[in-house]
C-alpha cells in the first residue's frame, strides 16, 4: 500500500482529483498529457522534461535510491527553467516529494496559490502542513479555506457536468477534515451513488485514504518519511 500512496498523493497535486484517481504508480514516467501544455514548451524544457523521466524511471527500476535522489535533486535547478507555470510547478513539487524536501514543496504551494487559488492546491497544502504537522488549528482552518474554494466552484457547476462529482467529493472531504465528522456520511453517499464498476472502485479508495486513522496515516507518515 504505501509504494502506492505516494505516487497517488503527488498525483492529486498536480493533476487534479479527476486524473489522480485514474493514476497509476506503474505508469513507466511523468510525461504531461496536456496537448495544450506540450505546445507550450520550449525544446530546451523538453530536454529538461526527458532527463527528468530519466531519473524516474531509475526510481521505478529501483536502482541505487540514494544515487538517484542525488541526481534529481540537483535537476532541481534545471526544472526551476522549464517555461510552463504548469509543468514547472508539477515537476518541481514532485521532486520535492521524492527526496524529502517536503517543506520546499509547501513554500511552492504558497506561491501557487497567491498567484491563483485553486481548491486542489489548497487541499494539498493542508496535506503538507499536516505531514509537517503544523498547529491543528491552522491545518483545520487551510481545510476549512480549501472548502469554501471547492463550495465557489460547486456555485458554478450545473450538477450535470462532468466534474460536478468530483468537485462535490471535494468539498465534503474538505469539511470532514476542517473538523465536521457529520460530513462522512455525504461521502458514503458519493460512493454508495457510483453506478459504474471503476467509478465504484476510485472512490471506495479514496474513502479509505480519507477517512480510515490507519490508511490515513499511512500516507502522511510515507511523505514525511522523506523528510
Amino acid at each position: 500500500m504505501k509504494k502506492f500512496l505516494l505516487p497517488l498523493f503527488i498525483s492529486f497535486t498536480t493533476l487534479g482529483l479527476a486524473t489522480a484517481c485514474n493514476s497509476s504508480s506503474n505508469n513507466p514516467v511523468e510525461n504531461s498529457t496536456n496537448p495544450k501544455i506540450s505546445s507550450e514548451l520550449s525544446s530546451e524544457s523538453k530536454q529538461i522534461i526527458d532527463e527528468y523521466n530519466s531519473i524516474i524511471l531509475e526510481f521505478q527500476n529501483g536502482d541505487d535510491e540514494t544515487k538517484t535522489t542525488k541526481k534529481l535533486k540537483s535537476l532541481i535547478p534545471k526544472l526551476k527553467q522549464i517555461n510552463s507555470d504548469k509543468e514547472r510547478n508539477r515537476l518541481l513539487i514532485s521532486s520535492y516529494l521524492r527526496i524529502g524536501e517536503i517543506d520546499q514543496a509547501y513554500k511552492l504551494t504558497e506561491e501557487i496559490l497567491a498567484k491563483e487559488n485553486k481548491p486542489n492546491m489548497k487541499n494539498f497544502q493542508c496535506m503538507l502542513m499536516e505531514s509537517l504537522k503544523k498547529p491543528t488549528s491552522l491545518i483545520k482552518g487551510c481545510y476549512s479555506e480549501a472548502a469554501s474554494l471547492y463550495k465557489n466552484e460547486l456555485n458554478k457547476l450545473d450538477p450535470s457536468a462532468a466534474t460536478h462529482i468530483q468537485i462535490l467529493w471535494g468539498f465534503n472531504v474538505n469539511m470532514y477534515h476542517a473538523g465536521n465528522a457529520e460530513y462522512i456520511e455525504n461521502l458514503k453517499k458519493i460512493v454508495d451513488d457510483q453506478k459504474n464498476e471503476n467509478d465504484k472502485l476510485m472512490y471506495e479508495t479514496l474513502f479509505e485514504l480519507e477517512t480510515n486513522t490507519n490508511e490515513r496515516q499511512d500516507l502522511l507518515n510515507t511523505i514525511a518519511s522523506r523528510i
